[in-house]
């Protein structure tokens, strides 16, 4: 046993680790802090997939109801996970009860999606985030969004970019209805001053889709900033 291991067990002892979902015990080399079962219930998103926003589907390569109905900005979104039960819960956790430690486990769900997807990256110059405004930043102390990006950028070596600023505070989204949302972030975001993107390939991260309308409005910035395209990726997709 080395000198790590034998100071990890130590401290354990001290200050237990638990799951923050089950509260089941953890041991003291463990280093996603969720238990095995809890990670067992996140499902990924099934196949095949609208071939616009990643929504579950059941032709490949159509496209969803609502897709037919909007013209999306981004080239492609992605979505590894379905967001539900155990999956849901952490990441309520990680946005709102500051625990940052979970963006490990959490980026490693779409890392795997990459590495089953590898289109997702293909020519993908840049990766950067969704923005939050400086009061939510402040209250949060960290952007949920850009760890998870960090990590997908630290794994496959594409550099990460904060490109855009978010210049209103808005309502929080999962209290509008679906037209209401698109409306709520209307000139929300700004490229960031000094931020070049002209003819770059940029993969967008968030952690949740639902309707798209975050992504879409962000999507519409970087392209108008000159990007060559915009591809999506969250951690999970919302009904």
């Amino acid at each position: 046993m080395n000198a790590a291991t034998i100071t990890k067990n130590f401290i354990n002892l001290i200050y237990p680790l638990h799951c923050p979902i089950c509260k089941k015990s953890l041991g003291a080399m463990n280093e996603s802090r969720l238990c095995e079962f809890c990670i067992s219930k996140v499902r990924r998103n099934p196949r095949p997939h609208c071939a616009s926003c990643g929504r579950p589907m059941d032709n490949s390569g159509a496209l969803c109801a609502e897709c037919k109905k909007i013209k999306n900005h981004f080239t492609r979104a992605y979505s590894a996970c379905l967001y539900e039960g155990a999956l849901k819960e952490a990441i309520h956790l990680f946005k709102y009860g500051k625990k940052s430690y979970l963006s490990g486990i959490l980026s490693s769900f779409m890392i795997d999606f990459i590495k089953d997807e590898p289109a997702i990256i293909k020519n993908i110059d840049v990766v950067t985030f969704v923005p939050l405004n400086r009061r939510s930043l402040r209250e949060r102390e960290f952007n949920q969004s850009k760890l998870l990006g960090a990590g997908i950028s630290k794994e496959f070596y594409i550099p990460i970019s904060d490109t855009m600023d978010k210049i209103i505070i808005t309502k929080h989204q999962n209290e509008l209805a679906r037209n209401e949302r698109f409306v709520n972030l209307k000139g929300a975001f700004r490229l960031r001053k000094g931020t070049d993107v002209l003819g770059l390939g940029i993969l967008l991260i968030d952690d949740v889709m639902t309707t798209g309308a975050t992504l879409n409005e962000c999507a519409s910035v970087l392209l108008a900033g000159g990007a060559r395209e915009v591809r999506c990726l969250t951690l999970a997709r919302g009904a």
